[in-house]
């Protein structure tokens, strides 16, 4: 009699199988799965004091052969490519430490994670068997393994595709996004993390240190109090901070957006979030909030300055009056004149003003350096201490150029307030004007070469100097030195923005203790500038809506147009590219799509196109099939079609003949 043999619970004794198992396929064998090994001395020989039996089929030796043996000798000769990235590992700083590794047997690769751990002079090293990553999967490779298994073969597809669209979704992501630990230490961060801040992402994973090192100190107290909220209500938030690049110096405005993940007993695991680049934006609102509160000023200052002017009339009128009665020699004749002379400057004074004010910026014309720079000169007489020395050096010729006086104005107060605040204790404030050939050298300076000859201006200190990192950042938006509320940090950013409109550039040279000079030059004066300005045509940077399966070929085709001066939004849907098109809050020029003979996109899409207001033209780049393979009717609907092999600058020359026709539908 047979022994009664158990059953599963769900089945019968007597009834035949449900579930037919599968043998799972037999692994290579030198296929390893995990193994592990403890080491005398981690970081020298690497001594094996003891190795698991899976390791030991690996490398293929019996325990004799291998006790007392270097651990990295036998790696190294089972996989000589190995030997640096293992070598850096060694390297390293850290009780702990991992590197990916794979094999090089193009039938049957192999990836591995190899994992170190130090204690004392010993240590353990594990080689665990890993996914590979994402661009190394091809179907044939797990397909093979799993093609009887059906269940967990669309498992495995599932994942697959989860992670093409995580790994789509970070590298495309325009900001961070990041996985953070209650001490702030990072698990996870795209590397767009390491643009931002200068520093790794390995780096970033190993130190919690970095946070703080990269947050701006003026914003630091702030955002402190903000995370201890976070920690203690389990709260969202949403803030704006700055940080700083730790190689560069250079600053810029993130705004971030922070989930804190707790256990079950409220206990703080760490926190999930993104950080977006916010750098523009921020200039923006501050350019606005500072555009209306002069706006507001200039109200109340010229109210007030016609005021003082009426007032100071009529001081030099009654002085006048009086001093026509005194007869001379008088005691009184001195103290009139003296009265009528000041009132008169006084009055001068205040009608400068209010022409600073009555001027607008966009309003170009002919001007003399030289009057410009004595007349703005005048002015900053008036506001800079008695302490400082002003100095003036001008040309002895005319020297003409086609200027915006007031914006010129503008850089001209800023550059010479910089001055003085570099001079506390007093010093020299030099003006000089001068004609050139050839642009000053200078090693360092921003904006576009000028036409020559050119005009400049030099605006020098005697102060103590700027430091020599600093140089290369000051005219970076937000760049500053000041206290938080002493500047702005858009300034010199705000020359650079002037010196490029004007085809111009900006240098700086400085000298700890000794000074600093700034060259503003300018292409001179042909006086053909007003007629070549009025006789261009008007014309705007188009937009594109660029629409394909995300991939090289799309990244490619956006960075050659935006390279060639076109506003580029990519999407890859047709809804996402129409609804895109509803929420614009600007007008796209054309549609550039990118066309597959396997594309869903197309349809009645043409037709969508032409009933937007205004009509957006659609511009149809054959790729990955031929013309044939598309439907004619599409064809036939697009405004441009370009083929695969169509050149580059023919594509350049089609797409201006395109833009210079009327849209359709008009």
């Amino acid at each position: 009699m047979k022994p009664a043999t158990a059953s599963p619970p769900f089945l019968a004794p007597d009834a035949p199988p449900r579930v037919r198992l599968v043998e799972p396929p037999k692994l290579p064998a030198e296929w390893l799965a995990s193994g592990q090994a403890i080491l005398s001395d981690v970081s020298g020989a690497g001594t094996l004091v003891e190795m698991d039996e899976p390791l030991e089929r690996w490398f293929g030796l019996p325990r004799a052969r291998w006790v007392g043996q270097s651990f990295w000798s036998l790696l190294a000769k089972r996989q000589p490519t190995w030997q640096p990235t293992v070598a850096g590992l060694l390297q390293a700083d850290g009780a702990f430490g991992s590197v990916e590794l794979s094999t090089t047997d193009d039938h049957d690769p192999q990836w591995f994670s190899l994992e170190l751990a130090r204690h004392g002079g010993g240590g353990f090293v594990r080689l665990l068997s890993v996914l590979p990553p994402l661009v190394e999967l091809e179907a044939a490779a797990w397909d093979e393994h799993l093609r009887r298994d059906a269940a967990r073969r669309q498992m495995y597809v599932r994942l697959l595709r989860a992670e093409a669209q995580l790994d789509n979704l970070v590298r495309r992501w325009p900001g961070v996004i990041f996985s953070q630990r209650p001490d702030l230490s990072f698990s996870f961060a795209s590397r767009r993390i390491e643009e931002l801040t200068g520093v790794t992402v390995e780096e970033w994973r190993r130190s919690s240190q970095h946070f703080w090192q990269v947050v701006h100190e003026a914003d630091m107290e702030d955002l402190q109090q903000q995370l201890r909220h976070t920690a203690q209500t389990g709260s969202a938030t949403t803030s704006t901070y700055r940080i700083r690049h730790l190689k560069t110096g250079r600053v810029a405005y993130v705004l971030e957006h922070r989930e804190p993940m707790r256990s079950a007993s409220g206990l703080l695991l760490g926190y999930e979030g993104v950080w977006l680049d916010v750098t523009r934006q921020v200039i923006a609102e501050k350019r606005l909030s500072n555009a209306a509160w002069k706006e507001t000023l200039a109200v109340l200052t010229m109210g007030l300055a016609h005021d003082f002017s009426n007032i100071m009339a009529g001081i030099h009128s009654l002085s006048e009056t009086f001093q026509a009665q005194v007869e001379e020699g008088h005691p009184f004749q001195e103290g009139l004149s003296l009265i009528r002379n000041n009132s008169m400057e006084a009055n001068q004074l205040v009608h400068r003003i209010l022409a600073l004010h009555h001027g607008k910026t966009g309003e170009r014309d002919y001007q003399d350096l030289n009057e410009l720079v004595t007349e703005t000169t005048e002015l900053v007489r008036k506001i800079i201490p008695r302490r400082i020395r002003v100095e003036t050096r001008f040309a002895p010729e005319q020297l003409p150029f086609y200027v915006d006086a007031v914006e010129f104005r503008q850089v001209f107060i800023n550059l010479a307030l910089n001055a003085v605040e570099a001079m506390p204790q007093g010093g020299t404030l030099s003006f000089a004007t001068t004609r050139h050939a050839t642009t000053p050298p200078s090693a360092h300076g921003v904006g576009t070469p000028p036409r020559l000859p050119v005009v400049c201006l030099a605006v020098a200190d005697t102060g103590s100097g700027i430091p020599s990192a600093n140089l290369a950042l000051i005219f970076d938006p937000f760049f500053t030195t000041k206290a938080a509320n002493k500047g702005s940090g858009l300034g010199l950013y705000n020359a650079r923005l002037f010196a490029e409109k004007h085809h111009g550039t900006i240098t700086v040279a400085s000298e700890d203790n000794v000074g600093t000079t700034f060259h503003l030059c300018l292409p001179e004066a042909d006086f053909t500038e007003a007629e070549r300005e009025l006789a261009a045509p008007e014309t705007r940077r188009r937009t594109l809506a660029l629409v394909g399966a995300p991939g090289p070929g799309l990244d490619r085709t956006a960075q050659f147009l935006r390279k060639n001066g076109y506003y580029v939004a990519v999407t890859g849907s047709e809804e996402a590219l129409l609804e895109m098109l509803r929420a614009a809050e600007a007008d796209y020029d054309a549609v550039f799509l990118l066309a597959t003979a396997k594309a869903e996109l197309g349809g009645g899409l043409a037709k969508k196109l032409r009933e937007q207001t205004p009509p957006v033209r659609l511009v149809l780049q054959v790729v990955a099939c031929n013309e044939d393979e598309l439907d004619p009717r599409f064809l036939s609907r697009a405004d441009l079609i370009l083929s695969l092999d169509t050149a580059d600058t023919e594509v350049l020359v089609k797409l201006k003949t395109l833009f210079d026709q009327p849209p359709p539908g008009l």
